[in-house]
């Protein structure tokens, strides 16, 4: 009887492994086929990188097989209790559970895969922490924009049957007949056998002999960024995302500890402010500015975000492929920064970043979804505005309720928060847009780009004081949508930019085509702004939440700067341009936008503010991006992680800025809780 049960338990044990092996074959294709969609290198980077790709590909096998480690963990230890039992119909049923179980949580792990796909398409990274913020998307939008972009029904019907042929390999591998196993590599002792395979679980869920466990500690094999993604795989990496959402949301993050200023935040200010005599008593004083407005004349002031309005493509525009559209002449014309970068890969992390005059927070949630959701911000610009006597809008092209931002802007002291109802309610009544059906105004996500900017010349034209507004646009998002009556732009792909194109063509030409008209509509809404009367006290600032245009380029250069490049263009009275001296060189970030306009626009004004005036040359001036990169005037700098220790200025800069944040942050929010 024992020699029975023993060979039964090996016989499933064996089964088991062939199962996984042909699994874990199926993951490494899966890896292969995601290098083969996003690769961005060229035949002879290939060549140059060839052993450090085969190196990827091993790793990635390796990581592969921690996932496989985890299933297995449930049947290696039920089988060894099971064996001890010595019933033989519990191992009978527990043959027939496996079959499920596997099922299960291969359909788990298939799913991540194919999810970490799709996400890697838009963010040009693997599942982080962004992810978990899609639950509170606009699901609806989400829906139509999978549905318009993609072939769903073809997609779904190749994974069903994905699905279905596994569960038909498994069933059969399972139940297939036993044949005697009377030892395990001639070792007959039952005992000695399961210490064996338990130690061979734990080494693949370990995956490593290595301080680290591999999963935890992935190294990088390559010089190349991308080549260092291949070895990734999508559950490991929603694992570790996952991780951190919890710590955020047991409030383990710490970012003055994770910069190594835990119990000496001092320090972060001294090297904020270079010098080492601060107030230590307010802490807060040492990033507190005066305003140095250079004229005695009232603005109204419009900020726009464009959404996903990357630069590095603009360098392809050409008669044949007119990707600016009506804004050419406009940025030709007036004042174009081309040395900034946005502060975080997401719209949401960008916003945030510009509203609070802060760099975006790495591993953070949003603000609107977190703690802080209520906390007003009282140094910010709407509070500054409002006791200027402005009267303050932020207008959303979009729901007000996606990631909770219409609540958490009344917070910040908005006399108007309006979003793509507002907007439709007020220019559905107009004549020239009676013609209209309701579908006409809307794509997923919104009104079309062209509304919002024609409910913003709306606003400024009925206004009777000086007017604050901040507007987000949706329209250069997925699914790509142009409205019905727009008349496109010639967008002839050159061989050279197909060349620098990653991905589906067809896709990119949809993306591309949205893109154009996001950027046409800015034009339009420009030219008809400089017809008006406003022209000499209005000044317009437009800029980006992000590049993801990165997403589906490869660059011969520049790779780290053009993957977070964004526009930063300002519409400035003559007069007062004529009074400025600008570096259209400058670097800089979201952060440092309201910094400039308080120095242009308040007088005598404190304020408090993480960021830079642009214009202020005596000042020398650093833009921060979320993924932990610094931009300066002429070089780019990237941390490994925020505890990696550094000489560079511009790094320590950037650690120490971090550390203020947060502290400045947590101060704001404590005080908001004494005053409720």
């Amino acid at each position: 009887m024992k020699e029975i049960i023993l060979s039964k338990t090996l016989n499933i044990f064996k089964k088991l492994l062939f199962i996984h092996l042909i699994f874990l074959s199926l993951m490494s294709i899966f890896r292969l086929i995601f290098v083969n969609y996003y690769n961005p290198l060229n035949d002879e980077e290939m060549n140059i990188f060839m052993l450090d790709i085969i190196e990827a590909f091993t790793l990635g096998l390796r990581l592969d097989l921690t996932v496989i480690g985890y299933i297995q963990i449930i049947p290696t230890l039920v089988l060894i209790v099971l064996y001890y039992i010595k019933k033989e119909f519990l191992l009978n049923l527990a043959n027939k559970f496996l079959i499920y179980y596997l099922f299960l949580t291969y359909l788990l792990v298939s799913l991540l895969l194919f999810c970490d796909f799709a996400f890697y398409s838009y963010f040009k990274d693997h599942i982080n922490i962004l992810f978990f913020g899609l639950i509170d998307d606009d699901t609806k939008a989400l829906i139509i924009t999978m549905w318009q972009n993609y072939n769903v029904i073809m997609i779904l019907s190749i994974f069903f049957i994905y699905l279905y042929i596994l569960y038909k390999t498994i069933k059969f591998i399972i139940l297939k007949q036993d044949k005697e196993i009377k030892s395990f590599f001639y070792i007959k002792i039952s005992f000695v056998i399961f210490i064996i395979l338990f130690l061979l679980n734990f080494l693949a869920v370990r995956g490593t002999f290595g301080m680290y466990p591999l999963g935890k500690m992935i190294p990088n094999v390559s010089t190349n960024a991308f080549i260092n993604q291949i070895s990734q795989n999508g559950f490991r990496a929603f694992t570790s995302a996952y991780g951190i959402r919890k710590k955020y949301l047991k409030r383990e993050y710490n970012l003055i500890e994770e910069t190594s200023y835990k119990n000496n935040i001092q320090d972060a200010f001294r090297v904020i402010k270079g010098s080492n005599n601060i107030d230590e008593t307010n802490l807060l004083n040492n990033i507190k500015y005066k305003t140095r407005k250079i004229d005695d004349k009232d603005y109204n002031i419009i900020v726009i975000m464009v959404e996903s309005f990357g630069s590095h493509i603009l360098e392809y525009n050409s008669e044949k492929f007119n990707i600016l559209g009506d804004l050419k002449k406009h940025f030709e014309v007036d004042t174009l920064l081309t040395n900034f970068i946005s502060s975080g890969n997401g719209t949401i992390s960008s916003l945030q970043a510009l509203l609070l005059n802060i760099p975006h927070r790495p591993k953070s949630f949003a603000f609107s979804q977190s703690i802080y959701k209520q906390t007003a911000f009282s140094y910010t610009s709407a509070f500054l505005y409002n006791n200027a006597n402005y009267d303050t809008s932020f207008i959303y092209g979009g729901d007000l309720s996606w990631r909770n931002l219409g609540t958490f802007i009344k917070f910040q002291d908005y006399n108007n928060v309006e979003g793509k109802i507002n907007i439709y309610n007020h220019l559905k009544n107009k004549n020239e847009y009676k013609s209209k059906k309701e579908d006409d105004y809307f794509h997923p996500w919104g009104v079309f780009d062209e509304y919002l900017y024609e409910y913003i010349l709306d606003k400024l034209e009925q206004s009777s004081k000086k007017q604050f507004i901040v507007a987000l646009s949706t329209n250069n998002h997925p699914p790509y949508n142009i409205p019905n009556d727009y008349v496109e732009n010639s967008l002839i792909f050159s061989d050279k930019l197909k060349n620098h194109i990653t991905g589906s063509l067809s896709l990119v030409k949809k993306r591309l085509a949205s893109y154009a008209y996001a950027l046409n509509s800015v034009g339009v809404f420009l030219t008809k702004f400089k017809k008006t009367k406003f022209t000499d006290n209005t000044i317009i600032v437009i800029t980006a939440d992000n590049n993801t245009i990165d997403g589906i380029m490869k660059y011969d250069d520049k790779k780290l700067f053009n993957s977070k490049n964004i526009p930063l263009y300002f519409y400035l009275p003559k007069e007062l341009k004529a009074k400025l001296n600008i570096n259209t060189k400058v670097a800089g970030s979201h952060k440092d936008i309201f910094p400039t306009l308080y120095n242009l626009t308040l007088k005598d004004t404190s304020y408090l503010a993480l960021g830079n005036d642009l214009f202020d040359s005596t000042t020398e001036h650093y833009g921060f991006n979320g993924s932990m990169i610094v931009n300066t005037n002429d070089s780019i700098f990237k941390l490994k992680s925020l505890k990696e220790k550094t000489n560079e200025k511009a790094l320590k800069y950037y650690k120490a800025s971090l550390a203020v944040t947060e502290y400045l942050i947590t101060q704001t929010h404590k005080k908001n809780k004494k005053h409720k």
